[in-house]
């Protein structure tokens, strides 16, 4: 753990500018004081807030992450014109994701709750959303407002989205150098299993961002917590996670891992709700972090878990940290 290179691992989450001056100046020729770019992330079947404008709250949402379910059943439901859908509030109340407010001042009047979002597509498939929101003049997008918005959108589409594959190449490039350190901690001839994985483990939380990781190993009934020092886990502490790898074993092969926070829950539907009662009281217990739980498994054979925690006030864990998480993790089961 003191190599020099070790101390060189350190969390990945290039930023766009570039990204971030084309949205600005979108908001401003289209006329709107709030303006977002989300995209699809395969992978995780999510939308991805890349690109913000606006005030400080706005900014906030920078890389959290939306259901894919939550966005198109907004989208389907709107009034279209081209790839521009008015998303109004009343039509959002009623599907139920925003509670019903303060009636609207007039026909044309914009609603606090009313969004405007603009499809962006390569050829048939949608990648992602311009959204749109508090219009200067304060008034309901008119025809040709929407017009602007949709020929806007057409003409920057390509751009927006070399513009985000650009960064993602940057995030993937740094979390690959930390693969690759990850990988050399599995080769140094550590004499054991255990040793392999707290050496691992460690700088895999360097890597994310992570504030601890809990691991198991089965076999060897090795519990660790790592945050900076590494110890033994309490005994409620290792109760709960006790609890967790029978659910752990019903993961589907190539399902993935699980996300639980606040806002988000990401994974296999029949182990992800069961997998958060299970360890509620301890989240509550630790500040409620996000968690990123995985399983190490070899030949459907599950050899223990893995569990990293990150602040809740911290950014969410975007795909490819998960995939880089997930990657170690089947690394680590292969060298147990």
């Amino acid at each position: 753990m003191s190599d020099p290179w070790f101390s060189r691992l350190r969390p990945v989450r290039p930023e766009d500018e570039a990204l971030d001056q084309l949205l600005a100046e979108a908001a401003e020729t289209l006329g709107f004081r709030s303006a977002a770019i989300v995209l699809a992330r395969e992978t995780t079947g999510e939308f991805e807030y890349v690109a913000l404008h606006g005030d400080d709250d706005a900014r906030e949402l920078l890389h959290t992450h939306l259901a894919r379910d939550h966005v198109l059943a907004q989208v389907e439901a709107a009034d279209v014109l081209g790839v521009v859908r008015h998303l109004s509030a009343e039509a959002r109340a009623d599907l139920g994701f925003v509670a019903p407010g303060a009636p609207r001042a007039s026909a044309r009047s914009w609603h606090p709750d009313d969004l405007l979002v603009a499809a962006l597509k390569e050829g048939a498939d949608l990648r992602g959303l311009l959204v749109l929101d508090d219009p200067i003049d304060g008034k309901a997008p008119s025809d040709a407002s929407k017009a602007r918005i949709h020929d806007w959108t057409r003409s920057h589409c390509a751009q927006v989205l070399a513009r985000d594959e650009h960064r993602r190449a940057d995030e993937g490039a740094g979390l690959a150098e930390s693969a690759v350190t990850i990988l050399r901690l599995l080769r140094a001839g550590h004499p054991s299993p255990v040793d392999r994985a707290q050496a691992c483990l460690e700088a895999l939380r360097v890597a994310l961002d992570g504030r601890l990781v809990l691991a198991h190993l089965v076999d060897a009934d090795a519990w660790r917590r790592i945050d900076g020092n590494v110890s033994v886990p309490d005994a409620v502490e290792r109760e709960t996670w006790r609890r967790a790898l029978p659910l752990l074993q019903r993961l589907r092969p190539g399902s993935g891992p699980v996300v639980l926070a606040a806002s988000r829950r990401l994974g296999d539907p029949e182990v992800v709700d069961a997998l958060a009662e299970v360890v509620e009281l301890w989240q509550q217990r630790e500040g409620s972090p996000q968690l990123l739980v995985l399983p190490l498994s070899a030949q459907r054979e599950l050899l223990g878990l893995v569990a990293v925690a990150r602040s809740q006030q911290s950014a969410q864990w975007t795909d490819l940290e998960i995939a880089l998480a997930r990657r170690i993790c089947l690394d680590l089961a292969r060298a147990v």
